[in-house]
C-alpha cells in the first residue's frame, strides 16, 4: 500500500495538518492511522444519560487509574515525584479533543528567550512576531472565543468568535484583582460564542455539560474530520481506525519510507509506504513511537542517537486555593462549565526565572451544591440559608515548571525487557518525573500571592490548599 502522506493519530495536530494539505492540493492521499475507536458524539441520548449519571461516553477509553509504583494498572511511575496521568488523555477517533478543556493561550514575547533571561532552557530560533500569524490560523481552526481588544498581545487578526461574558460567579475574584491593581481579562476558549459568520456546529448554549457537549460548539477533532469527508470532495483522505502504529520505516538511508501497523480486529500487520509520515499521536504516545522505531540507521529509536526522545518531560501543575466568603449574599452558584476569567498577572517576565503561572476563577468557585441540598431533602429556608450564608470560593491555576534531562517518558517493559500493552493495544507508559527541590518553596511564594488576593476578596484563605504536583491537565510537552 502506498500513500502520499500518512498521520498517526487523529486529534487536533492531526486534523489541522490534514485540512492545510488538502486545502493545499484537493487530490492529496492521506491516511489517518488512529489507535482507538469512535465514540458518537452530538448524541442527545447520550447526553441525557450523561446528565443522569455523570458518565461520559468515551470514559472507558482514558487512562485507568494510576498505578502508584509497584501497584499494577496501564502505566509506571518511576521518578520521585508521581505523574498521574489518569483522566488526561483519551485513546479514541479525536483523542484528547473529546474532552480537553478548549483553553487557547497564546505564548509571550518572553517566552521565547527563556534561556537569556533565565538561563534555563534553550531560546527559540524565532520570537513571538514571526508565529503570531500561524496563531490566528490556529485560532480560527478551532473556532476560540476570546477578547480581540485584549491589550495583553499584540495580534494581527480577531478571534473569530467573540469573547464569552464574565459571570457573576467571576465578581469576587475580579472585585479583589482590581483592589490589588492587578491585570484580567477573558479566557480565549475553543467554543464557538455567538456570531454572525456561518457555521455548520451549532454556538455554544452554556448547557453546564461541556464534557459532552450536545451542539458541537467545544472544538472536537472527530467533528472536523467528518466534516471533511462529508462536505469536501476530497477523494484521497480516509481514516481508519484500530490501528495501531507500531513503528515508523527506514529505508537504510536515514529517510522515513513508511509506518508498520497492526489491525486491532484481525491482529493481521501491514506496511504503508508514505512519501512522508507526520507524527500526530500527542506528546507521550509520539515519543514512544519514535523510541521504538528501531533501525540500522537508528538503534536507539528514530531521531534518538543522542537520547533525547522523550527527555525534558514537562507538566503544567495545576493548583486550588480556598478562602472562606463570610457571606454569599450575590446567591453564587455555578453558572457554566468553563472559566470566563482569566488572570495572566503572574504570567510575566519579573516571574519568568522562579516559574510564571496563570489564575482562573472556575465556574464552580463557590462550593455550594444545590443538587446536594435536594438530595438531602432540605427545606427551603435551610437551602436559602446555606447559599446565602458563609461558603468556601476557590482560585485555580497553573505554574510552569522547566525541562529537565532526567524527567522523560519511556515505553514501560517487563523485567525480562518484554513490552507491555496497554488495553487498547499500545504499549505501556513509563513516566520517570521527579520536581525540582525549589518546587515546595515556589509553591509557598505563590500561595501568599493568591492569599493576598483572598484577602482583598474579604474571603481570608482557609484549610490546607492543594497543589497536583504533577498532574497533567494541558497536555505535556517533551525535548
Amino acid at each position: 500500500m502506498k500513500v502520499g502522506t500518512v498521520i498517526v493519530g487523529s486529534g487536533v495536530a492531526a486534523t489541522a495538518v490534514a485540512q492545510r494539505l488538502l486545502a493545499d492540493n484537493p487530490q492529496a492521499s492521506v491516511l489517518i492511522l488512529e489507535a482507538g475507536v469512535r465514540v458518537k458524539t452530538k448524541d442527545f441520548g447520550l447526553w441525557e444519560q450523561y446528565m443522569l449519571t455523570r458518565q461520559t461516553p468515551y470514559e472507558q477509553y482514558t487512562d485507568l487509574p494510576y498505578p502508584q509504583r509497584d501497584f499494577p494498572g496501564e502505566n509506571t511511575s518511576a521518578g520521585g515525584t508521581d505523574m498521574p496521568l489518569n483522566g488526561a488523555r483519551v485513546f479514541a477517533y479525536g483523542g484528547s479533543t473529546l474532552h480537553w478543556g478548549g483553553w487557547a493561550f497564546r505564548l509571550k514575547p518572553e517566552d521565547f528567550h527563556l534561556r537569556s533571561n533565565t538561563g534555563e532552557g534553550i531560546d527559540w530560533p524565532f520570537d513571538y512576531d514571526e508565529l503570531e500569524p500561524f496563531y490566528c490560523r490556529a485560532e480560527h481552526h478551532l473556532a476560540v472565543s476570546g477578547d480581540s481588544r485584549d491589550p495583553l498581545l499584540k495580534r494581527s487578526r480577531d478571534y473569530p468568535f467573540r469573547e464569552f461574558p464574565f459571570t457573576l460567579m467571576d465578581r469576587p475574584i475580579a472585585d479583589g484583582l482590581k483592589k490589588l491593581d492587578f491585570d484580567f481579562g477573558h479566557l480565549p476558549i475553543a467554543r464557538r460564542g455567538v456570531s454572525g459568520e456561518p457555521s455548520r456546529h451549532a454556538p455554544c448554549q452554556t448547557t453546564g455539560t461541556c464534557k459532552y457537549c450536545p451542539f458541537g460548539a467545544r472544538y472536537a477533532a472527530c467533528n472536523y474530520l467528518d466534516d471533511f469527508i462529508e462536505w469536501n470532495d476530497w477523494p484521497g483522505l480516509s481514516v481508519r481506525l484500530g490501528a495501531i502504529v507500531d513503528r515508523i520505516i527506514t529505508d537504510g538511508k536515514r529517510r522515513v519510507k513508511g509506518v508498520t501497523f497492526w489491525d486491532r480486529e484481525t491482529g493481521a500487520s501491514q506496511d504503508v509506504e508514505a512519501d512522508r509520515v507526520i507524527v500526530a499521536a500527542g506528546t507521550i504516545e509520539s515519543a514512544k513511537l519514535l523510541q521504538r522505531s528501531v533501525s540500522d540507521d537508528w538503534r536507539n529509536g528514530l531521531g534518538n542517537n543522542h537520547d533525547l526522545v522523550g527527555r525534558y518531560l514537562v507538566t503544567h501543575p495545576y493548583f486550588t486555593f480556598e478562602g472562606l466568603l463570610p457571606a454569599n449574599p450575590l446567591r453564587l452558584q455555578a453558572e457554566m462549565d468553563f472559566p470566563t476569567l482569566v488572570s495572566r498577572h503572574f504570567d510575566s517576565e519579573p516571574q519568568q526565572a522562579a516559574g510564571k503561572y496563570v489564575l482562573v476563577s472556575p465556574p464552580d468557585a463557590v462550593g455550594f451544591r444545590l443538587a446536594d441540598s435536594l438530595q438531602k431533602g432540605q427545606s427551603r429556608a435551610e437551602i436559602d440559608a446555606a447559599l446565602t450564608g458563609r461558603n468556601g470560593v476557590q482560585i485555580h491555576g497553573m505554574i510552569e515548571v522547566f525541562g529537565r534531562h532526567y524527567n522523560r517518558v519511556t515505553v514501560a517493559k517487563e523485567a525480562n525487557g518484554k513490552v507491555k500493552y496497554n488495553r487498547v493495544g499500545i504499549p505501556m507508559t513509563q513516566v520517570e518525573y521527579t520536581k525540582d527541590p525549589d518546587f515546595d518553596q515556589r509553591m509557598k511564594d505563590v500561595e501568599a500571592q493568591v492569599g493576598e488576593i483572598l484577602k482583598a476578596m474579604d474571603a481570608p484563605p482557609r484549610g490546607r490548599n492543594h497543589c497536583h504536583g504533577a498532574q497533567i491537565t494541558l497536555p505535556p510537552s517533551v525535548g
